[in-house]
């Protein structure tokens, strides 16, 4: 591959000193540590192959096409009225429009065709043209409302089953499929307030409490997590990032997921507000666990393995013992109390009856 066709990252991994590394804030016109170039992620049988040009995309699927025919491996791509399971996507910059872009299908030098398509699913995590994690957000609520339902009736929303116990099992399957890939993501406030409202909703269906009554009896959320033994949004995407992050800080500078995360590209960025970036999401998730914001001074936190999952992972509340409900009194009825009710029953409406006898009587010699 033409070393032009490669991405061009500059980094610092150094985790200490002056000259040390940066999740974000770096400016472009600094050399860094070194350079290296990214060409492919590559996991089993999937690849994915980031290209600065629509001509160099060519020029490369038309090479891997040949390179794996050597081997009798061939590349799936469409043909007249059958499209290419192998495909490409445009992701313009932040200056320019989608349409201006050519998305026409790829000819290769075989006859077949690579199609343009608009947000694809690679390994579990949804990646959209405009490059944000908003479509992969929504992807995940949607997974996770799947697996909430399909539990709702028998074991989520029964009275006969633990509240605690519901807790347990949400949190291991649904928050699982909720918060997949959580890890890398560039959460924005508006991400985290959508995940937010779904987890609550979630917590008050399994406590089996109305919007309705939260408002009237003022029960607030966290009386609803203490029931339940979970916390809000926020604690778990802070929790699994920051394990991540500990675990990226920990890896030599030779391995790609510490050289990506500490770098920069030599050119300035496009005037106007700027995208939600990974460093700045890091950052909120290191101040809610009032950690130290400096890449230098987290990360030698984070080389202790043991005493960075205990910082991380630490509740915000206690959540004290489990919720139980008054027991209520007993309304069995002795034989002898049940005929002295009766029997009282029984005194009253006779002297009410005779009291409107005689009412009845009177009213004639009145008139």
């Amino acid at each position: 591959m033409p070393k032009d066709a490669k991405l061009q990252f500059r980094t610092t991994t150094r985790a200490s000193g002056a000259r040390g590394g940066k999740v974000s804030g770096t400016n472009y016109q600094n050399k860094g540590e070194f350079e290296f170039s990214f060409w492919a992620s590559l996991y089993a049988d999937d690849a994915a192959t980031p290209f600065d040009s629509r001509e160099a995309l060519l020029d490369v699927s038309n090479k891997i096409y040949g390179h794996l025919r050597k081997f009798g491996l061939l590349m799936h791509v469409g043909s007249e009225g059958k499209k290419s399971k192998t495909e490409a996507m445009f992701c313009p910059a932040r200056d320019e429009q989608y349409e201006d872009g050519d998305t026409s299908d790829l000819v290769l030098d075989c006859g077949g065709t690579i199609g343009f398509t608009e947000s694809f699913v690679y390994l579990g995590s949804t990646l959209h043209r405009d490059l944000s994690d908003h479509r992969d957000v929504d992807y995940r609520i949607k997974k996770a409302s799947q697996a909430f339902g399909a539990l709702r009736d028998h074991f989520f929303g029964s009275a006969d089953v633990p509240e605690r116990l519901k807790g347990k099992v949400y949190a291991a399957g649904v928050l699982a499929v909720l918060l997949y890939g959580c890890e890398s993501w560039c959460l924005t406030a508006e991400m985290i307030q959508k995940l937010s409202r779904w987890h609550n909703k979630r917590i008050r269906e399994m406590c089996r409490v109305t919007m309705c009554q939260t408002s009237v009896y003022r029960i607030t959320s966290k009386s609803l997590q203490q029931r339940t033994g979970l916390f809000e949004i926020q604690h778990y995407l802070a929790s699994r990032t920051l394990l991540w992050a500990g675990h990226v800080a920990r890896m030599p500078k030779h391995r790609l997921p510490k050289r990506l995360v500490l770098s920069w590209v030599s050119t300035p960025r496009v005037t106007g507000g700027q995208e939600m970036t990974y460093g700045r999401s890091l950052e909120r998730h290191l101040k809610r666990f009032d950690l130290p914001l400096t890449f230098t001074e987290w990360a030698s936190l984070a080389q202790d393995r043991a005493g960075w999952h205990k910082r991380v992972t630490h509740p915000p509340f206690e959540i004290g013992k489990p919720f139980t409900r008054q027991p209520r009194g007993d309304t069995r009825v002795t034989p002898e109390e049940k005929r002295r009710r009766m029997a009282q029953h029984k005194a009253e409406t006779e002297a009410r009856r005779a009291a409107f006898n005689a009412n009845a009587h009177q009213a004639p010699s009145n008139s």
